[in-house]
């Protein structure tokens, strides 16, 4: 069938999170070929624990489609980026799409929602360890294509902190940062069947990260910071993905 990339990404610097998910596997009744399977879906997948899955976000469906040949499908993803000389964790606590056929049998897909949690940076604003605690959270400057091969997302970094005002970001709406993580060969496992769960692991190497704007004074310090511009294949984002679904007639 086709490839779904969610997420992926985006991190405290990080990060959609476009994630290429096979999802052609995730709706086989067995575990495909190549896979291992847990038994159980309350596990660990590596060191990162199993999440729980918010269908929240869960969009409308077209008029005229089969609710029980569509799935709402959700991402979760944690992990960290090195950007420059800073290590930076990030947490997509929900990233949903619904995908299926549209009554003319072409695949159709929708967007739901990004979620990403609020985390605070490493060290503190002043980088001698002693200012004001500094806090990144990634956000989805466009709606994704779940149907692209490239698992590509664009995204900005909101840095909030004190004197730094509403619009200091790392990115900008207009000139965005790109993350495209893929999943590592070999790394796929199912946890559960039912409810399907499947966890892999992400990499990409190849993000460039642009200077931070909208910070006023704090521009230079926060640059020196985080090693600012950094271009690509100086910079490094790891994670672990799970990934889920529920067909729209068991919502």
């Amino acid at each position: 069938m086709r490839k779904t990339s969610a997420f992926l990404a985006a991190t405290a610097v990080a990060a959609t999170i476009a994630i290429p998910v096979d999802a052609s596997a995730a709706s086989a009744a067995t575990a495909p070929t190549g896979t291992s399977t847990a038994a159980s879906p309350t596990g660990i997948a590596g060191t990162t624990p199993v999440p729980t899955f918010d269908f929240r976000d869960c969009p409308q469906l077209p008029t005229g489609v089969d609710p029980a040949k569509w799935r709402c499908e959700v991402l979760v993803a944690q992990g960290t980026a090195t950007v420059g000389g800073a290590t930076l964790p990030f947490d997509f606590t929900a990233v949903t799409h619904a995908e299926g056929p549209l009554p003319d049998g072409t695949p159709g897909q929708v967007f739901g929602g990004f979620r990403a949690a609020r985390l605070p940076a490493p060290g503190r604003q002043s980088g001698d360890g002693h200012g004001p605690k500094l806090w990144m959270q990634p956000h989805l400057t466009t709606v994704p294509d779940f149907y692209s091969q490239s698992g590509a997302m664009t995204l900005t970094f909101q840095l909030t902190g004190p004197h730094l005002g509403e619009h200091c970001s790392i990115g900008t709406t207009a000139a965005p940062v790109q993350v495209a993580a893929a999943r590592v060969p070999g790394s796929t496992q199912w946890l559960s069947q039912n409810p399907p769960i499947i966890t892999f692991q992400v990499l990409d190497q190849t993000l460039a990260v642009p200077e931070v704007s909208g910070c006023g004074r704090a521009t230079e310090e926060l640059n020196r910071r985080f090693g600012l511009p950094s271009p690509s294949g100086a910079n490094r984002l790891s994670g672990t993905a799970f990934y889920s679904f529920k067909t729209y007639d068991q919502l």
